[in-house]
């Protein structure tokens, strides 16, 4: 495949320059207790039944604790070759670990919130003794999903791609038995109607629901994408069968007025923003570039030129907004950073280089307007300040960078989670 980058060798540098300076900050606040480090930072927490900023420790996931930072701070490490990088990592992953026993049942089986994640960077950062010891635990009964834990961010719709990964990678044939385990709960799950299949990923009762959600981190194109993986690892044609059928009911959803997906949380979220009828967010969570990064990855299994066609709906919806960045936060979740990776992750499916340049004039503003002027960095916790984390914070950001570096060996934390690969021995073992 030819490389997508095709910039002059001092932007590239500057890229890796930003996301190392990100790092050493990162570092630099980081605060040690023995082997351990942890960090704080703010988050958006429910304090006396109302949504506040809460500034605290962070916890062991991989969105908004240690793991995800430890996941940033390793590769970064191994671009640069600084020590500080991979011992602060280490710390990092050492604390996730330490946190594991205090998890909510209800979300151990989660990627971005719960163990998944944590093995999937203790095996990216090569411990992989640890990473078995720590993927046991998802065979217990609490690790079983229902209604409220099928979705991407929370559930086993994000678990299954990196299950499969893992088990390649480890060559661990119980990680694929339970990811398919996984995909066959979603088919038992599946509400199936005229336009196609969706999931209660919002728990409402029965008697309540209307529409099922869209988009990646909590709809229908999260869980499509789960399935597409699970085609591309057994070939069994239900589960390709049921990736299709999920993206049919959430492209008869589609806005042509919007040229975007609806966000319909508005219906059961006492707490949504939006009372009187759906938003169109634009953002990796909700609305188009969540949905593109799903239908290009479903081309490359896939091939299809249907795909291909929302994918490109996708792209310039996004690229749209990209127009309009004053005053937007730059994480990976719900900003500028997550919504520039759709084109990163374009310029590498389709082979096609000059897919990047949307992506290169945020870096390239991030660059000029924060990092040049030395000011805190625009997150993704509103109301809240610059925060260390991965998908909201400062981790991201640098990770975004490092991903405009080299996006071949970089892989996006947002789609496919397929960077893990063979171990390579290390001094350092994980206790």
């Amino acid at each position: 495949m030819t490389s997508s980058r095709n910039h002059h060798p001092d932007t590239r540098s500057r890229y890796l320059d930003t996301a190392s300076r990100i790092g050493a900050r990162i570092c630099r606040d980081a605060i040690w207790a023995g082997e351990r480090c942890n960090w704080l930072g703010d988050s958006m927490e429910k304090i006396d039944g109302a949504w506040k900023v809460a500034h605290r420790a962070l916890s062991p996931d991989v969105y908004g604790g240690t793991s995800g930072i430890a996941l940033f701070l390793d590769r970064l490490q191994e671009f640069t070759g600084e020590r500080i990088f991979r011992e602060t990592a280490e710390g990092a992953i050492l604390q996730a670990c330490s946190r594991i026993a205090y998890m909510a049942p209800g979300m151990r089986v989660s990627l971005y919130l719960g163990i998944t994640g944590i093995a999937y960077t203790l095996v990216a950062m090569e411990f992989e003794d640890k990473a078995r010891e720590v993927l046991k635990t998802l065979t217990a009964a609490d690790s079983a999903p229902n209604e409220n834990g099928l979705d991407v961010i929370g559930g086993v719709a994000g678990a299954i791609p990196a299950l499969l990964n893992m088990g390649a990678a480890l060559s661990d044939d119980t990680l694929l038995t339970l990811a398919i385990q996984y995909g066959d709960d979603l088919l038992r799950l599946a509400r199936k109607s005229d336009q196609g299949w969706s999931w209660n990923t919002m728990g409402v009762p029965a008697d309540k629901r209307t529409h099922d959600l869209t988009g990646l981190s909590h709809g229908a194109a999260g869980i499509a994408w789960a399935f597409s993986e699970l085609f591309e690892h057994t070939k069994e044609p239900r589960f390709g069968a049921a990736a299709e059928e999920s993206r049919r009911y959430e492209s008869s959803h589609f806005n042509r007025q919007f040229a975007n997906w609806p966000d319909y949380r508005y219906l059961y979220d006492p707490d949504s923003l939006t009372k009187d009828g759906p938003s169109y967010p634009i953002s990796w969570c909700h609305g188009a570039p969540g949905i593109g990064l799903d239908r290009l990855r479903a081309y490359e299994i896939f091939g299809s030129r249907a795909l291909k066609e929302e994918a490109e709906i996708a792209l310039r919806t996004t690229e749209g907004m990209l127009a309009y960045t004053k005053g937007s936060n730059f994480s990976l979740c719900h900003g500028l950073g997550g919504n520039a990776d759709l084109f990163i992750y374009a310029s590498t499916a389709l082979d096609e280089p000059t897919r990047m340049v949307p992506a290169e004039r945020v870096a390239e503003e991030g660059i000029e307007r924060i990092e040049h002027e030395d000011l805190r960095w625009p997150c993704g916790v509103t109301e809240g300040d610059q925060t260390p984390n991965l998908m909201l914070g400062t981790a991201g950001i640098g990770y975004f960078y490092l991903r405009l570096y080299d996006p071949n060996r970089v892989p996006s934390v947002l789609i496919a989670w397929n960077g893990v690969g063979a171990a390579k021995s290390r001094s350092v073992e994980a206790q």
